[in-house]
């Protein structure tokens, strides 16, 4: 380590994906009581309606959206952090269904406007890190957010509802088993609003991964 290096961890110290601690982490941002903890996956099913028929989302998820990791999530999501996307996606990974084939990997996707803000996708960002880790194709071609709408944070169940209605469309999805991956699940109401437009596309099975959910 140079001496720049020790004197920017000497002011800004490294903290914990989990348990937010300042001190040493290892190379996925852990420290080393956490990286010794077994993943609790968090399993949550949404019903929907597509065309004529009913389906059920499964959303799997390895922690819960409270501090605080939910802090490290916004650092990822907001200030910047992209190099966090790997360590993140390695926690994902215990969440993934090994018992189903997964044709590809689509990220939920912001729209244009957000990116511009923003600079950076954080869920392509995970997207590809997952692809990287698993070998399921990631493939950010086939959904796509066509409508500029306002951020969820702050918006009630039904609210988050209306506000995603109509934002998404997909192509190219016909017959693929299409494992939908998003940063953060919280009421369900993005995911549900994609799995319905993949289903819709001609999807043959559509389930969610995300860093985490709330209860």
């Amino acid at each position: 380590m140079s001496v720049l290096e020790k004197i920017l961890t000497f002011f800004y110290p490294k903290r914990c994906l989990l348990c937010g601690r300042a001190g040493a982490v290892n190379e996925d941002e852990l420290c080393a009581d956490c990286a010794k903890l077994q993943p609790d996956i968090h399993v949550r099913f949404f019903a929907l309606h597509a065309g004529r028929r009913d389906y059920t989302l499964e959303c799997r998820a390895p922690q819960r959206y409270k501090e605080p990791f939910r802090s490290s999530l916004w650092r990822f999501k907001f200030k910047n952090e992209t190099n966090l996307a790997k360590p993140f996606a390695k926690l994902m990974l215990p969440a993934i269904d090994k018992n189903r084939v997964w044709d590809c990997i689509v990220p939920v996707p912001i729209s244009r406007e957000r990116l511009k803000q923003r600079g950076y996708d954080q869920s392509v960002l995970l997207a590809k890190e997952v692809s990287k880790l698993t070998g399921i194709p990631c493939r950010t071609d086939i959904l796509e957010k066509t409508k500029h709408n306002r951020t969820q944070h702050n918006l009630s169940a039904k609210e988050r509802e209306a506000n995603v209605r109509g934002a998404y469309r997909a192509e190219g999805a016909a017959r693929l088993r299409i494992l939908l991956l998003d940063d953060i699940v919280t009421t369900g109401a993005t995911a549900v609003e994609c799995a319905k437009v993949l289903y819709r596309n001609g999807a043959d099975y559509v389930g969610c991964v995300s860093c985490a959910t709330v209860d």
